[in-house]
């Protein structure tokens, strides 16, 4: 009987890998260039944890059981509610700001489709405790931070930016109900991904009130959003502003969010968001603790990757190791050995066969390892403390002594 991976989930050869750990290095330099603080939590939360908020509907995208204890869990599908738990528990021994992130792995039981598997890894970035316009831009800039160590710039990349403040107001003006607030939010936020969008704001508000949503949308009139417009200004500051668009028809799907709200997009508008973020001033009251301003955003790997490979920029393998050692003869297993002991000591990344192939074989070995050298371990320069070193590129060999190995 064969075995695959279940549908959505991903098997990682060490050449994913490889690219997978180039992507999370990126997103960890970015974080503590800027200041904050790695963190992780448990990978199975109660579900109420994340319905308490999200809504009880969110439980059909959830892996969600009752355990042995007959108590109902979900494995994670997001980190917000668990940080926001987490800073509840020690909010008032925490010096302020809280400048957190984390690269976990989450579960949705969600249909699998380009851009979107049933797990994922997804860098978060949190500011707990600090409300000015200055920490939106700042995770703004940290997450394009990333994105630029990874090669990609204002050419490639947009973060479009709206204000779930001034949506509220906007629909306030024409009077939409509160019941119809988060449906019509909903539709908004679909208006360019889904054509019947327009039609389904025609169905619920009309077709006056639904044409005034669409022309705030397209006209932007940021002197009636002045959040936003403080915002766009510290996004000057913060040197972001050629990647960074206002966007009215940015809502963001999860009810949490209460001020700013963003999304990267590839320019050419062909992918999913690589990242979204935003406010969600209190949610960490909602958790049990007081009543802080916070914000976040969450970049997740899988779309981040095909970016990447569209535009030629996905990181290579690293070699997997730097140096293969050769016993050129059986007698020299032993001192070749010594040799590979010795380099791993000096912290270079080392290997040699376990037994002893011939000559020709282990220079394959040596090739197929990606090294850029093989030490040749024979008995004449052994004698004299010393080894031969092949350059596999160029083929050119030296003789090295034992103490000047590196």
């Amino acid at each position: 009987m064969g075995f695959k991976a279940l549908t959505g989930f991903r098997d990682f050869y060490p050449e994913k890998m490889a690219v997978r750990r180039a992507l999370e290095l990126a997103w960890h330099q970015a974080s503590r260039r800027a200041g904050f603080q790695e963190f992780d939590g448990p990978v199975l939360e109660s579900l109420e944890l994340f319905t308490a908020k999200s809504g009880e509907e969110i439980e059909r995208q959830l892996y969600a059981f009752s355990d042995k204890g007959d108590r109902r869990v979900a494995l994670r599908p997001e980190m917000t509610p668990t940080l926001a738990r987490m800073v509840a528990a020690r909010a008032n021994s925490l010096p302020k700001p809280i400048k957190w992130y984390c690269v976990p792995q989450f579960f949705r039981y969600e249909r699998p489709q380009r851009g979107r598997g049933r797990e994922f890894f997804q860098w978060n970035v949190d500011v707990i405790g600090a409300s000015e316009a200055a920490a939106d831009a700042e995770v703004m800039a940290v997450a394009l931070d990333a994105l630029r160590i990874l090669g990609l710039g204002e050419q490639d990349v947009v973060l479009r930016v709206s204000d779930r403040r001034f949506l509220r107001r906007m629909l306030r003006s024409i009077d939409v109900e509160e019941v119809q607030e988060s449906e019509v939010l909903g539709w908004i936020d679909k208006l360019e991904r889904d054509a019947t969008a327009a039609k389904r704001l025609e169905e619920i508000l009309g077709q006056k009130r639904a044409r005034e949503i669409l022309a705030w949308c397209e006209r932007m009139p940021l002197d009636q959003a002045p959040e936003l417009a403080e915002v766009l200004g510290a996004c000057r500051d913060y040197g972001i502003e050629a990647f960074v668009e206002p966007d009215f028809k940015i809502v963001r799907g999860l009810a949490y969010y209460t001020g700013p709200v963003w999304e990267i997009f590839d320019r050419a508008g062909e992918l999913r968001a690589v990242a979204g973020g935003g406010r969600y001033d209190g949610l960490i009251a909602e958790f049990g603790g007081p009543d802080l301003p916070a914000l976040g955003f969450g970049m997740g790997d899988v779309v981040l990757r095909e970016l990447l490979q569209r535009k030629g920029l996905e990181p290579e393998p690293a070699a997997r190791v730097e140096v293969f050692v050769v016993p050129v003869s059986p007698e020299m297993l032993k001192p070749a050995r010594e040799v590979l002991l010795r380099l791993r000591e000096r912290g270079v990344s080392a290997d040699a066969p376990y037994g002893s192939p011939k000559l020709s074989k282990a220079l394959k070995a040596a090739d197929l390892s990606g090294a850029r050298r093989a030490v040749l371990v024979g008995p004449d320069e052994w004698a004299e403390g010393a080894v031969r070193v092949k350059d596999l590129a160029s083929g050119d060999e030296r003789k090295v002594q034992l103490d000047d190995l590196d």
